[in-house]
């Protein structure tokens, strides 16, 4: 086997080649342990960023799946400075590759905080420390693949949603089975911001690593650790310290209450993670298509049960059980099933359809497609709330003493028309239930 000697020839780029502004990375230096065979990369950036790294065999990637076993300064957020050192034992993800006469490079990419990779994966573990979250340019560089266990149990894969600036349209259309025409009403939704959304609903186990509400995240086998989190209230997750109990001095924007689920998630990762508006809830389900349901676009055309909606995520119409207690039944016999169980969206999220109603942020208004705020401006996927009081509405009308959040995303008790992307339920923010569960978003720099 010829060994990587011919790594001699290195490729530089930065995420934005056209923009001098972006971070730029200079002096690249690479050189291969005679005995060993670890590749050693060393390079200067500019500015802080975060660098990725890819390997090339004249000109073309080797797959990010052979660029595994990688240490050092590469794949997070690095600081401005000289001499940065990144390490590749080549041997143990892509062991047995014969490089003939093959020119083999190295490219480095600075990417520029508003502007990080498309995966993001933050430790919830015991061990886990903040600030420590890492960044992939792809699924195929994500350690061990996006399927792993680990991404359903002691890390969070997030999945970068380019959103900003995206002109859309919210709500449903009149051909959808199930149409409740009042509250989904087709209206342009402009989001102003990207984000980061979890690839998987939050898991049980994720839970217990983060929570201290034992009664709720004690004795999951490992099984079931990987099904999404349930029974589980709004206030609990943001608001509130393991208590059905409403704290409103935490309700959006201010912070989580630092005791709640994310209160605690904060605190861990050193990173914003939140529920979702509903708005970005439903872009990040549409994955790019108008009714949004299969990767080619099809809508779901039946009540019940419907082929669109089979392979995508565990509903009532392929529920094997049926309406049966989560807590008493094998994934494989019932109730909901383990994340990533089913197919992914077109970016790459799992589960967006059924499993587990998703908490949003939002407080629940039928008529958000003619809402306006105190100024006259449309609702255009904002979240819900006044910011300048969030006990009151986005129009300004006072928040009633019953009012409900918002969830969505249907579940594995409910049937496929409720399972539809603009489909739109809410309850007491107080309110457990066994179908009741949530995924998380987080802006990690982005802006």
């Amino acid at each position: 086997m010829k060994q990587l000697t011919c790594l001699s020839t290195v490729l530089l780029s930065v995420a934005a080649l056209a923009d001098p502004a972006d971070p730029q990375i200079s002096n690249v230096r690479l050189e291969q342990d005679n005995l060993t065979r670890r590749v050693t990369v060393q390079y200067d950036i500019d500015e802080a960023a975060v660098v990725t790294m890819d390997v090339l065999t004249n000109g073309v990637s080797i797959g990010g799946a052979n660029i595994q076993h990688v240490s050092g300064d590469c794949f997070r957020k690095i600081a401005a400075g000289s001499n940065h050192v990144v390490t590749w034992d080549p041997y143990l993800s892509w062991p047995d590759h014969k490089f003939g006469a093959d020119v083999v490079s190295v490219r480095m990419t600075a990417w520029a905080l508003d502007n990080t990779p498309d995966y993001m994966v933050a430790d919830v573990s015991s061990a886990a420390r903040p600030y420590t979250q890492t960044y992939y340019p792809d699924a195929d560089f994500v350690p061990g693949g996006v399927t792993n266990g680990i991404y359903k149990t002691t890390k969070l894969l997030m999945r970068k949603i380019m959103a900003k600036g995206v002109e859309w349209a919210m709500g449903s259309t009149t051909s959808e089975t199930q149409r409740k025409e009042t509250r989904e009403a087709t209206h342009q939704v402009t989001l102003t911001n990207n984000y980061y959304i979890g690839v998987y609903e939050v898991t049980q186990s994720q839970w217990g690593q983060v929570a201290t509400n034992a009664k709720i995240s004690a004795n999951f086998t490992t099984e079931r650790s990987m099904r999404p989190m349930e029974n589980v209230c709004y206030n609990e997750i943001r608001n509130a310290a393991a208590t059905t109990t409403e704290n409103a001095s935490h309700n959006w924007p201010a912070a989580p209450n630092p005791l709640s689920f994310l209160g605690l998630l904060r605190s861990k990762t050193g990173l914003d993670f939140d529920l979702p508006s509903e708005a970005q809830w439903e872009f990040a389900a549409r994955a790019g298509n108008v009714s949004g349901y299969w990767n080619d676009g099809s809508a779901i055309q039946n009540k019940d049960a419907d082929g669109n909606l089979d392979g995508l995520g565990r509903y009532k119409g392929n529920n094997p059980s049926g309406e049966t207690s989560t807590s008493t039944l094998a994934p494989s016999e019932g109730g909901t099933a383990i994340v990533g169980t089913y197919l992914p969206n077109a970016w790459g999220l799992y589960d967006m359809h059924g499993n587990v109603w998703e908490w949003c942020l939002d407080w629940y208004q039928a008529d958000i497609d003619t809402a306006k705020d105190a100024f006259g401006n449309d609702y255009n996927g904002r979240v819900n709330i006044d910011p300048s009081n969030p006990a009151r509405f986005l129009s300004g009308t006072s928040v009633p003493s019953d009012a409900k959040r918002v969830f969505r995303g249907g579940a594995w008790d409910y049937v496929a028309g409720s399972c539809r992307p603009a489909y739109r339920s809410y309850n007491s923010p107080a309110l457990r239930y066994f179908d009741f569960g949530f995924r998380v978003v987080c802006t990690a720099g982005l802006r």
